[in-house]
């Protein structure tokens, strides 16, 4: 058992894990079938896969499926489509057509028309229409099912998809499950897409799901199209409700059809219904098939700010500068004399004393240079000692016992009213900065964006350090308007402290970024509660922020003790380095190091965290000139294999890439 879990969390053993998870996927997704005959998620799957190990598995995986799931004849075509898909990946995986977005969805299409024409020469143009109809859905889920960074909706549906198509022969007296969970799933998209969208789901699942019958009709298509428009336009209602027209519409469509499967299909939309109405909602998955919906919806949201309500925000602005100014603006602090340490104790035990007159009067400078030469060690010390003063003033006073308890007093009290007035001013400048960054912040929420120029392609790697399960570092990317940025974080240490460090910070960052508030007053404001974590026994971090308009190039770099950066235009790397310290260690009112830059179309910008290359990053300047290809995900994991090779990985390890392209131009607005 032991072995097993060791295994498990080495690298190699992980690694076969998901080359064996490759198989099972692509052998399940298999059993998806249109018209009895054709596997589109099983070529998708293969072609993702590429041409190297994950590749290979995957095509055996559809060996598997094709001997499981069909006939003999229509498993060989499948077997032969999911070979010659496999082939053709490790013939063109290095050449530069192979990173066109267009390329493997058109691999995987090509493939299944080329083997399936060899047996449908001769037969009838249905045959040929629904091999066209398989072909061209080959090609979209494979567009679906392609990774898209921190989103996987898309991903999400087409697999869902397949295992739909794969139930929805299988049926119990005339009744599908697969059918049924397809009602189910259009309703779950309807809640969080558009009329328009939730139609467009509707039909397409409602399409593979006809397909999927050894002859095809288009009842599906038209019931759940339609259900799939009015449950989007009712989803303000109660769940019920557009539910229930799902229902009603399914029947309608089943009934005006005249099918023979018009009773089954109430039943079967009826069980969809009812499972989408009882399960509660927080349970269910939030779907949606607009990546930027988000981002486009807060757009529009800052469009249609009135201008009274943006005046109202200025104002708030101006009201926090001038608090900042006038009420909290920095003070002298008072100063105190040590001395007065000495004349208490002074006044308290010398007065009464029959020597007061010789020691204050006829030898006085030689009782002020006593206590003068006792001072520095007295502050050091904070308590009073014989060795302090002089052996011809300590053996000469009759009091001294007196005068060292006497002074002990003083001191006291002198040290604790120095610690408060040092309190005191820490405490009015981390409430001056954080008025003064809450006027930042609301000039900030004002501005507006331009419109987007260019196209961000990323690449993004994480791998924790050996023999710990989670990483430390974090990542995130993210857009706010018309800007991009990419946030890299790595906590102090590794494992799952500082994975809980990093991951607070990245998601703290994330909420401000995407309010509006500009990157300098959040960096600042989130170095403030770090620091104040800090003290309280908490963990610091490293920050490493880019923030890219994407309508002007500019970008800016902002680093609290963050590893350097590398920026590549042409055949020139330059290298972006970092002299601060991290967050929550500098104080509350450091600034991070800014760095401005002007991006353009074919560059590069990579950014590291700390175990990636260390202190020699000479080989990662070196693998940067050396790169052609355009793929900034290949790059940022070749990042992670190079460093592996120069001694890296004692820590944990994140790469991210930014690749730019020039974005295809919008159409024109309407005045």
């Amino acid at each position: 058992m032991l072995r097993a879990k060791a295994l498990w969390k080495s690298e190699k053993g992980r690694a076969v894990a998901v080359k064996a998870a490759y198989m099972v996927l692509t052998m399940v997704l298999s059993a998806g079938k249109l018209g009895g005959l054709y596997g589109p998620w099983a070529l998708a799957a293969v072609a993702l896969s590429g041409g190297r190990s994950r590749g290979f598995f995957s095509a055996l995986g559809a060996l598997l499926g094709a001997y499981c799931f069909y006939d003999f004849q229509s498993g060989l075509r499948l077997a032969a489509s999911a070979v010659l898909i496999y082939c053709a990946n490790m013939a063109f995986g290095d050449m530069k057509i192979a990173k066109h977005p267009a390329f493997v969805p058109a691999l995987a299409a090509v493939a299944l028309l080329v083997v399936q024409s060899v047996y449908l020469v001769g037969r009838t143009a249905r045959h040929w229409a629904l091999c066209a109809a398989a072909a061209a859905v080959t090609a979209a889920v494979t567009v679906l099912m392609k990774e898209r960074g921190e989103d996987h909706s898309l991903q999400g549906l087409s697999i869902f998809a397949a295992i739909v198509c794969a139930a929805a022969p299988l049926t119990i007296e005339g009744f599908s499950a697969g059918r049924a969970a397809a009602v189910w799933l259009v309703m779950l998209c309807s809640g969080g897409t558009s009329p328009a969208i939730s139609a467009l789901i509707g039909a397409g699942v409602g399409l593979v799901t006809d397909l999927a019958f050894e002859k095809p009709a288009l009842l599906f298509t038209a019931a759940l199209c339609c259900g799939g428009w009015c449950a989007a336009a009712l989803r303000r209602y109660p769940r019920w409700f557009p539910a229930l027209i799902m229902c009603l519409l399914v029947a309608v469509t089943a009934w005006g059809l005249d099918s023979d499967y018009a009773a089954v299909m109430v039943y079967e939309s009826l069980c969809g219904v009812v499972a989408y109405v009882v399960v509660p909602r927080r349970w269910l998955p939030t779907v949606t098939t607009t990546p930027m919906a988000e981002t486009g919806e807060r757009e529009a949201a800052a469009a249609a700010v009135p201008a009274m309500a943006q005046a109202a925000l200025r104002e708030g602005a101006e009201a926090y500068r001038a608090l900042y100014d006038e009420l909290l603006r920095p003070a002298p602090p008072p100063s105190e004399n040590p001395s007065v340490i000495f004349d208490g104790a002074a006044e308290e035990v010398c007065r009464g004393c029959v020597l007061v007159q010789k020691c204050w009067q006829t030898e006085y400078d030689v009782t002020y240079s006593a206590f003068n030469d006792a001072v520095t060690p007295l502050l050091r010390r904070g308590r009073a000692a014989a060795t302090d003063f002089p052996l011809h003033f300590s053996s000469r006073c009759i009091h001294f016992a007196d005068l060292l308890a006497a002074i002990d007093r003083g001191a006291y009290a002198y040290l604790l009213r120095r610690q408060y007035r040092v309190r005191l001013g820490s405490v009015r400048s981390l409430a001056r900065e954080q008025y003064a960054q809450m006027g930042e912040t609301l000039s900030a929420a004002v501005k507006e964006g331009g419109e987007v120029r260019l196209r961000c392609r990323v690449g993004t790697s994480l791998r924790a350090k050996d023999g710990e399960e989670v990483c430390g570092d974090q990542l995130a990317v993210f857009t706010a308007r018309n800007m991009l940025y990419m946030v890299l974080s790595d906590g102090m240490g590794s494992g799952e402290a500082a994975h809980a460090e990093s991951a607070m910070t990245v998601r703290l960052l994330r909420k401000f970024l995407k309010a509006g508030i500009d990157p300098k007053p959040a960096l600042k404001t989130l170095n403030t509660a770090l620091t104040l974590r800090c003290a309280e026994g908490g963990g610091f971090t490293t920050i490493d922020l880019l923030a890219l308009d994407r309508s002007s190039g500019e970008a800016t770099v902002y680093k609290y003790g963050a590893a350097s950066s590398y920026v590549k235009r042409g055949g020139k790397v330059t290298t972006l380095t970092s002299g601060s310290l991290p967050a929550g260690l500098q104080g509350s009112s450091a600034e991070p190091e800014c760095s401005r830059l002007q991006l353009d179309e074919g560059d590069l910008f990579v950014m590291v965290s700390d175990g990636v290359a260390g202190d020699e990053g000479s080989w990662l300047s070196t693998l940067l000139q050396q790169w052609t290809e355009e793929d900034a995900q290949d790059l940022s994991q070749q990042i992670l294999a190079e460093s592996r090779r120069h001694g890296g990985l004692q820590d944990d390890c994140a790469a991210l890439v930014l690749r730019l392209e020039k974005s295809s131009p919008s159409p024109k607005k309407r005045v």
